[in-house]
C-alpha cells in the first residue's frame, strides 16, 4: 500500500489444528480463529492483512465426489452404463487403469478396452476389441473428461476407429491452485473473474503435483488486502479451489498459515475545488446585472403607480 505505517505489524501464526472447525465433515479446509482481544484501528487508521508464508499438505484428491468429477457414463451395444470412480489422487496411468477395470466389470467382460497415454503429445488413446460402437458420454455431469483430455461432447469409437483425446490431459482437472480466503474480512480491492464481484481471496497458491507431500508458499512481496472494517475479533479461514463452493478435502491433514496485520494512515478526504471558466463567470455576471436592472425597473414602475393613485 502507498500509505504510511502508523505503528508496528502484528503477526498471527495459525495452525489448522487450533481452529474451530467450520468445515463439513472431516475435510479440514475451513476454521475460525478467535482473538483473545480485538485488533482495532484508530479513527485515522485503516487495516491491511497479508499472507506472508504457508505450508500445505498435498493430501487432497484430484478426483472425488466433492470435486464433482468421478462419474463415467458410456453406451455399449445399446445399453447405457453409469459407473463411479472411487475417490483418490490419480496420475493418468492409474486413472486409465481404474476406468478400464470399472468399464469391463460393468459389462461383465463382454467388451475389453485398451487405454494408452502418449507422454510426448499429452494425449490419451482409447480403443475396444469390438466392431460395435461404444459411446463415451462426456456430456454427462461430473465426468473426469478434462483429466482424460476431452471436451464436453459424446464420442464414438470401436475396434476399427480409436478415440484420441482432443485437448491436453490435465490430471488436476483445472484445480491446480489453492485459494486462501478470509470470508469474514471485507474489502473492496479484489475482484474475482468467476463472479465479477469483490472477493475474499487473500492469496492464490500453485500446487506442485507431488501427492502425499508438502508444498510451501513464501512470496517475496506478499499482496496486502486493505480492509473495510476497523476492528478484527476473529479470523475465518477457508481453503478452496477457484470455485468457492468446491471445498478442498484435506482429509483433516494439518496446514499452517502466517498472517501479518498492518496499520496505515487513513488518507485525508480531498474536497474538490470547482473552478468556473472565465466565459461562464462573465455570462453569470451579465445575467445577474440584467436581473438586477429588470428588478429595478419593476420597482420604479410600482412606485410610479403608487404616486398616480395618490
Amino acid at each position: 500500500m502507498s500509505y504510511n505505517k502508523t505503528r508496528g505489524s502484528i503477526y498471527i501464526c495459525i495452525r489448522s489444528r487450533d481452529l474451530i472447525n467450520t468445515s463439513s465433515g472431516n475435510t479440514g479446509n475451513r476454521g475460525r480463529f478467535v482473538l483473545f482481544e480485538p485488533i482495532e484501528a484508530n479513527d485515522n487508521e485503516r487495516l491491511a492483512v497479508s499472507l506472508t508464508s504457508a505450508i500445505f499438505p498435498n493430501s487432497f484428491y484430484n478426483l472425488s465426489s466433492i470435486s464433482k468429477n468421478n462419474l463415467i457414463s458410456f453406451i455399449e451395444n445399446g445399453q447405457q452404463y453409469n459407473i463411479q470412480v472411487p475417490d483418490g489422487n490419480y496420475n493418468i496411468t492409474e486413472l486409465m487403469t481404474k476406468i478400464k477395470e470399472l468399464m469391463e466389470n460393468a459389462n461383465s467382460g463382454a467388451v475389453e478396452y485398451t487405454f494408452t497415454y502418449d507422454e510426448q503429445t499429452n494425449r490419451v488413446r482409447i480403443i475396444s476389441n469390438s466392431q460395435f460402437i461404444t459411446t463415451f458420454k462426456f456430456t454427462f455431469a461430473n465426468s473426469p473428461r478434462r483429466m482424460l483430455g476431452f471436451d464436453s461432447q459424446d464420442y464414438n469409437f470401436n475396434s476399427f476407429s480409436p478415440l484420441i483425446s482432443n485437448r491436453a490431459v490435465d490430471v488436476t482437472d483445472t484445480q491446480n491452485s489453492l485459494y486462501v480466503r478470509l470470508p469474514n474480512l471485507s474489502n473492496q480491492k479484489i475482484i474475482e473473474s468467476s463472479t465479477g464481484k469483490y472477493s475474499n481471496i487473500l492469496a492464490t497458491i500453485p500446487v506442485l503435483y507431488s501427492r502425499n507431500s508438502f508444498f510451501t508458499y513464501d512470496p517475496s512481496t506478499p499482496f496486502e488486502m486493505e480492509l473495510s472494517q476497523r476492528s478484527i475479533n476473529s479470523i475465518d479461514v477457508a481453503i478452496t479451489f477457484q470455485d468457492e463452493n468446491i471445498d478442498v478435502d484435506l482429509g483433516n491433514a494439518d496446514y499452517e498459515i502466517n498472517l501479518k496485520i498492518d496499520f496505515y494512515s487513513k488518507p485525508k478526504e480531498k474536497f474538490r475545488e470547482i473552478k468556473l471558466h472565465k466565459d461562464m463567470i462573465k455570462k453569470f455576471d451579465i445575467y445577474q446585472k440584467v436581473n438586477h436592472d429588470k428588478n429595478m425597473r419593476m420597482e420604479t414602475l410600482k412606485n410610479l403607480k403608487s404616486l398616480k393613485k395618490n
